[in-house]
């Protein structure tokens, strides 16, 4: 299906720009699964900056005694608990419908599917865990950190992980598949940038770790530690803290990438070109042109 933009994309027998894959308004009209991903970095990036201009615009608070210069986003999400679950929310069903929407055009044939048992088997545990994930998620956002702190760190851990052990398993689905499809070009670029962010998000999430628990993620004297040591530490851990949350829109990206192709098969693009062939829609750029009708060689495509 992949080949039908390139065999009718010709000078003598070019598809309209309505019809051409190369252009966003195709995937905006045939290609509606994109639209999880895409909103799931609309949502999520826009609910990490407002939290951010919220604490700027009030002053950039220490909203406890024990907290630092610069503040986890757990607590400013406390502070705004109602905003930040009903981002959270949002991008739970977003991202976890996006993985499974995924697993489900391959299996249909829309995208390059799944042949090999391990191939299967990677698919099965990128949802479950993306499903812990998503459930890590839930609990550090409806847990605040201040009433429930154990259950709200346990619950970004599990989120943290969760995400990340999904990514992994995504990225050698992908390598696999590349392999099996050499002419899917797109394939191994995602499995490449996914894992790149994958890696990078293990090296951010690994040091954060390291420095957070250097004072316990408190910006008072710990452990023999001074108070300007805990507060530099701990502002450090909270920009780590909000790299790692602004990143994952990188991998929500790499989401979009994943599902981008789906377009090229869809059920009403193909018949739309189908009608273009057959002279049934007319070019709205120049109406009096009729279209080219059934080539042979256009038409082996729909077989």
């Amino acid at each position: 299906m992949d080949n039908i933009n390139t065999a009718l994309a010709t000078p003598q027998n070019p598809l309209p720009w309505y019809l051409d894959t190369t252009k966003l308004i195709t995937h905006c009209r045939f290609g509606a699964w994109v639209w999880l991903p895409i909103s799931a970095v609309v949502f999520w990036f826009t609910g990490l900056l407002i939290l951010l201009l919220i604490w700027v615009n009030n002053g950039q608070p220490r909203y406890t005694s024990n907290s630092a210069d610069i503040v986890f986003i757990s607590e400013v999400g406390a502070a705004n608990e109602t905003f930040f679950f009903i981002i959270c929310l949002i991008v739970i069903i977003l991202y976890f419908s996006t993985i499974v929407v995924t697993a489900w055009l391959r299996g249909k044939g829309r995208l390059p599917g799944t042949r090999q048992l391990t191939e299967k088997i990677c698919s099965g545990l990128a949802i479950i865990f993306c499903f812990i994930g998503c459930s890590g998620l839930f609990i550090l956002s409806k847990w605040n950190c201040w009433d429930y702190k154990k259950v709200h760190w346990y619950g970004t851990l599990v989120f943290i992980s969760g995400i990340a052990i999904s990514a992994i398993f995504q990225t050698i689905e992908v390598w696999f598949l590349s392999k099996e499809h050499p002419d899917r070009k797109h394939l191994l670029r995602n499995g490449i940038l996914k894992l790149l962010v994958v890696i990078t998000s293990v090296v951010l999430a690994s040091t954060f770790g390291g420095v957070y628990m250097y004072c316990k993620g408190k910006a008072v004297p710990v452990d023999g530690h001074t108070f300007e040591q805990c507060d530099r530490s701990t502002s450090a851990a909270a920009v780590l803290e909000w790299t790692i949350a602004f990143g994952l829109n990188l991998y929500f990206m790499t989401l979009v990438a994943d599902l981008w192709p789906s377009a090229k098969s869809s059920p009403r693009y193909l018949e739309a070109v189908r009608k273009y062939e057959a002279g049934l829609l007319k070019d709205p750029e120049n109406p009096e042109k009729k279209s080219v009708g059934d080539s042979s060689e256009s038409n082996k495509y729909y077989q």
